[in-house]
């Protein structure tokens, strides 16, 4: 192995990955994709992943944080010639896990010599239950992930050689600066990397400007990675698309957060309502009944009972141990990194918080393969001083105990995932109603069926960008409109805001169709069923 850094400051050696790492990873990033292949959603979904699925092609600004590097990524997969649209969606979070798979093995390698021990760690994150569910789907949470994997590994590529590998440390930097792009969590790994390059920059016997020089490369790339989000939001933005968020839940239902029609007026003000979270600015650290200790015990509990064995989460324990001693400026930002954004997610209260915690598992398996490694590199070492070559096959039994440790707890479950080509496993269903994969499709294409262009529909949020998608991206229908009833952050009835807005395009002679009868639409107009399962709306006076 090559020498990686030895100085006042780290007096151990640690390793880097060579060629043949690179070759590993690559092998354990396609057995994850052909995994991840097998059971991806086939076609269109419910909820965010539709959401998601619609404005890839129309590229409206999404639901907080607007994800506009992450649309315009999913668009670039979109061209790919597989299956239909919302299926190349999908596809994206596939390829986005599978590298951060092999991402996550080749991280592991910088502390340890061993090569099967981060390759299991890497496992572990492959088959584990949220990751592999969130490949599967259109969602920004493996994206989100890629993005954190790639910025560390360009950090630990860049600590080796610093003042001659500015260009690592400024892509590392650009990354994180558009990550905001792609999910608000790559920014959380800003404060371990700062204090990462400021350690490893205080230990070079370099001059002030050489070490300026590498930060100004940081500073450059943070900023130009801003500013490419700035201009990717502001393109989002000015296509002012019918299907954007904004025109869909925050500017229909503002007077939910106290918001007037001028606060939308520039795109600096409808950047701060996505961005600082209008509708969910007061999710983080709420106060009242919330308590951290509770959140701290749920996140436990599922890493122990769902995620991973309890045996690996020691092993984890010991390889961040292991990784403090051998390489203290990479153990401590994955340390840093675990905690300082764990206690921000854990404060944060919203439904499915559970996504969430997936940045966390990163530097969670890296010290999990470490632990692992250095059990099997002792094992190695023992088997090789006994006599006779057949002692040799002996290393299988560590392989196979450590392979046991990594894939039982999911084995029987992901294994009939792959068999049934779905999966099967995953039980929270409102986005991916498996049992009727073909749901979505086939309900949104009923209930537009000899809709006119120009209509206008209020619905629930789970089947709005479904319907969505149908209308504007495969049907052509532009001019339809479509408003959320009940967005987060309701008062129990539909937002008066809303009911102005439909009353404006009853007046301009639109048919307004809703879902079903909203608390609060009753007051102000006739509701009346319509075609399938629609209730259509008219003025308290026309009959």
């Amino acid at each position: 192995m090559t020498p990686l850094m030895s100085d006042s400051h780290n007096p151990t050696v640690t390793h880097q990955p060579d060629r043949l790492d690179l070759w590993v990873a690559l092998a354990l990033a396609a057995l994850a994709l052909a995994a991840y292949l097998r059971t991806l959603a086939p076609d269109l979904l419910y909820g965010d992943s539709a959401e998601f699925q619609c404005l890839a092609y129309t590229l409206g600004v999404t639901h907080s944080t607007g994800y506009p590097i992450y649309l315009l990524l999913a668009r670039l997969v979109g061209f790919l010639p597989l299956h239909s649209l919302a299926y190349r969606v999908s596809l994206f979070s596939a390829l986005s896990a599978a590298f951060s798979v092999g991402g996550v093995y080749l991280l592991g390698r910088y502390f340890t010599r061993s090569r099967s021990g981060p390759a299991f760690g890497a496992l572990a994150l492959a088959v584990s239950y949220t990751f592999w569910s969130q490949a599967v789907i259109a969602e920004v949470y493996t994206p989100g992930m890629a993005t954190l994997v790639a910025v560390s590994l360009l950090l630990f590529h860049w600590q080796g050689d610093p003042l001659v590998r500015s260009r690592a440390l400024f892509a590392a930097a650009l990354l994180a600066g558009m990550g905001f792009g792609v999910h608000a969590s790559v920014w959380l790994v800003a404060p371990p990397a700062v204090a990462f390059v400021l350690y490893r920059l205080r230990g070079l016997p370099a001059s002030r400007s050489q070490r300026r020089r590498s930060l100004l490369a940081a500073a450059a790339g943070a900023m130009a990675g801003l500013l490419l989000f700035l201009a990717a939001f502001t393109i989002s933005d000015k296509l002012n698309s019918p299907t954007s968020f904004i025109r869909t839940t925050l500017i229909p239902s503002r007077t939910f957060w106290d918001l007037e029609g001028q606060d939308f007026d520039t795109t600096l003000e409808r950047l701060q309502m996505t961005v600082v979270s209008a509708q969910w600015g007061n999710a983080l650290f709420p106060g009242g009944d919330f308590s951290f200790r509770a959140e701290l015990g749920t996140f436990a509990g599922r890493l122990a009972s769902l995620e991973f064995s309890p045996p690996l989460l020691a092993l984890a324990l010991l390889g961040l141990g292991l990784m403090l001693y051998t390489f203290p400026a990479g153990g401590g930002y994955h340390t840093l990194w675990f905690v300082s954004a764990g206690f921000i997610i854990l404060n944060y209260r919203v439904g499915d918080k559970y996504v969430f915690y997936l940045s966390l598992y990163i530097p969670l398996v890296a010290a999990a393969g470490v632990g692992m490694g250095f059990f099997l590199d002792g094992a190695r070492r023992a088997l090789e001083s006994l006599p006779g070559r057949g002692a040799r096959l002996l290393n299988l039994l560590p392989l196979l105990f450590f392979a046991t440790l990594v894939l039982q707890p999911a084995a029987a479950l992901r294994w009939g995932a792959l068999k049934a080509g779905e999966a099967n496993f995953v039980t929270e269903t409102y986005v991916y109603p498996l049992g009727h994969l073909e749901e979505p499709r086939a309900q949104a294409e009923w209930r537009l069926a000899g809709v006119a262009d120009g209509s206008v529909f209020v619905m629930d949020w789970r089947a709005l960008y479904a319907t969505a998608y149908i209308a504007h991206v495969e049907k052509g229908l532009t001019r339809t409109l479509f408003f959320e009833a009940m967005p987060y952050g309701n008062r129990g009835q539909v937002a008066p805001s809303l009911v102005s807005t439909l009353q404006h395009y009853l007046e301009a002679g639109r048919r307004v169709y809703v879902e079903q009868r909203y608390p609060g639409l009753e007051t102000y107009f006739r509701i009346m069923p319509g075609p399938a399962d629609w209730y259509v709306l008219s003025a308290m006076g026309d009959l």
